[in-house]
């Protein structure tokens, strides 16, 4: 027969997986960016692909920080597409920042993708995370996970 130490234990039981389960990492959304979840790769290893890969599209390193890279390019083809012409002025530049956040061993990189206008002392950032640059800076990341690391599906 149920005693109360028995009913107690269950309810103990029962508990300790309610808050297993509350305490389990839950998939956010996805950003609606560019973006890959990287195992076993260094920062190092990351920031060469980077590079790499954009170099052989004809972007420069604008800036760099200990979570972030930025490369530019004068904006042509399908980026420009993407804003209207009046919206991009003359001499505009393409973008691509990477966002990297470690999060338990992993690597988790993010990309902006943004039309810049430059107007004199300040810059006018338009996003075009959502045109078709963001596809090919989907399959850069894409590549550089498989050649760098192991890349996971979902966000950490």
């Amino acid at each position: 027969m149920w005693n109360s130490c028995h009913l107690r234990m269950l309810q103990i039981v029962a508990i300790a997986y309610a808050l297993a389960a509350c305490a389990s990492p839950q998939p956010e959304p996805r950003s609606g960016k560019p973006e890959v979840t990287i195992s076993g790769a260094t920062m190092d290893k990351l920031r060469t692909a980077l590079v790499s890969e954009m170099s052989k599209r004809k972007f420069r390193v604008a800036k760099e920080t200990q979570s972030e890279m930025s490369f530019e390019q004068p904006a042509a083809g399908a980026a420009l597409q993407a804003v209207a012409s009046s919206d991009a002025g003359k001499n505009a530049i393409e973008r691509v920042t990477y966002t990297v956040a470690t999060v338990g061993g992993d690597m988790h990189v993010v990309a902006d993708i943004a039309i810049v206008r430059k107007l004199a002392a300040m810059e006018k950032p338009i996003d075009i995370n959502q045109s078709a640059e963001a596809q090919k800076v989907q399959s850069i990341l894409d590549k550089i996970a498989g050649e760098i690391g192991t890349a996971k599906t979902g966000k950490p």
